[in-house]
């Protein structure tokens, strides 16, 4: 019988620009068809290990015959070039990266852009593995791949990172699931995330995971059309007392049309539920938001994200019905379709928000936020873990 473990077992206050995501153009259900009695085969692997592409090779060619483990002997991996996986995986046979004890045994570090790069690859998942330090673009990213997990690693103190401590990125890229992590301390300006989605990702599942303090948007679903994002069961903490105690908004579904027409839309289906979202008393009180739709620019050709104060006005204190009309016709967003519920809030000043901004040269006649949480669906959402991981199949 075949089994399959869904892959799955990221707001500025600035404009940001393409660029924020960086700029690679080579870019779950996890799964394991492999009769039980496969022999997994083993790679025990240390900091002075060459990771080259003969390594990779010996890897893929065992994956052909049954599951793989790399198993990192504890220490620290202080990097000078990423460590890239690149076009490795196996549609049965699982790989996965792991440290030889506890999380945390094993530390990735280096002052280069990105420490570790997964690109093209399938049914991998890494597991108990540490970065922190002076990386300053991205700890991990996950580049044109599917059914990918991120399990029990630790990604804190990152202060010069500029994007992201993890970021999964563009179109191709499918089922990853981001489980039982912990972040903390990430980021020196409002660009930079704890998880970064970008730019057409679809299920992202982010599950039982712990953030505290990040300087941007802790988890961002950033267009076009990166949507089927799961937030489930983790705990957003805002200690008001990072960097110059900012609080700032711990989901975020944004978009950034610097072209005219824009070239970006909204994702349109979430799942997000118990969560318990935290903002200190202390810091900044300005923008304690749960989740926001956030829109700078120019309008795309199917979407009107410049709508009018009145508009604007109806959003904030119309009907469910009006409400979600404006969404549909204006936004493309159905309020049904965006699932939010059973969350506990500490000092959350609102749950759903719809925000606009002038930039890049446009002219919009409204700017500010409107609420929306009460056009959004409070019904259908998730109440277990695997109900959660496998909610967009």
């Amino acid at each position: 019988m075949k089994i399959a473990i869904v892959a799955l077992s990221v707001l500025g206050l600035v404009y940001c620009k393409k660029a924020d995501v960086a700029p690679e153009k080579n870019t779950p259900a996890l799964r394991s068809d492999a009769p039980a009695l496969l022999t997994t085969t083993t790679f025990n692997v240390s900091p002075s290990t060459n990771f080259n592409s003969t390594f990779w090779s010996g890897v893929q060619t065992a994956l052909a015959s049954g599951p793989v483990d790399v198993i990192f002997a504890d220490g620290t991996y202080t990097r000078t070039a990423t460590l890239t996986l690149s076009n490795i995986g196996d549609d049965a046979n699982l790989l996965t990266l792991k440290t030889a004890s506890a999380p945390g045994g094993v530390v990735f570090n280096g002052n280069i852009a990105k420490l570790m790069n997964v690109n093209l690859c399938k049914n991998v998942k890494l597991q108990g593995l540490k970065f922190t330090g002076d990386v300053t673009g991205y700890a991990l990213t996950i580049v044109r791949s599917q059914d990918i997990a991120v399990e029990e690693c630790i990604f804190t103190d990152l202060p010069a990172v500029g994007y992201g401590a993890l970021g999964v990125h563009y179109e191709t890229t499918n089922r990853v699931l981001v489980r039982n992590n912990t972040f903390a301390r990430v980021g020196y300006d409002s660009h930079a995330h704890m998880i970064y989605g970008a730019y057409g990702i679809q299920r992202l599942s982010v599950v039982g995971n712990s953030f505290t303090d990040c300087s941007g948007s802790f988890v961002r679903f950033r267009g076009n059309l990166s949507s089927k994002g799961v937030v489930y069961d983790n705990d957003f903490t805002s200690t008001g007392t990072y960097l110059t105690g900012i609080n700032p908004v711990f989901v975020e579904i944004p978009v950034f049309n610097d072209v005219n027409p824009g070239d970006e839309r909204m994702g349109t289906e979430f799942m997000i539920t118990k969560n318990t979202f935290t903002y200190a008393t202390v810091g900044s009180q300005a923008t304690r938001y749960a989740v926001v739709f956030h829109h700078t620019g120019f309008n795309p050709p199917d979407r009107n994200y410049l709508i009018s104060a009145a508009d604007a006005a109806t959003l904030n204190s119309g009907t469910v019905t009006q409400k979600r009309n404006i969404m549909s016709t204006q936004l493309g967003l159905d309020g049904n379709e965006i699932r939010f519920g059973g969350n506990t809030n500490s000092n959350v000043q609102y749950n759903v928000l719809y925000r606009c901004w002038n930039g890049y040269g446009s002219s919009g006649p409204w700017t500010g936020i409107a609420s929306i949480g009460t056009a959004v669906n409070a019904s259908g959402l998730a109440t277990t873990e695997a109900a959660a991981i496998n909610y967009y199949p």
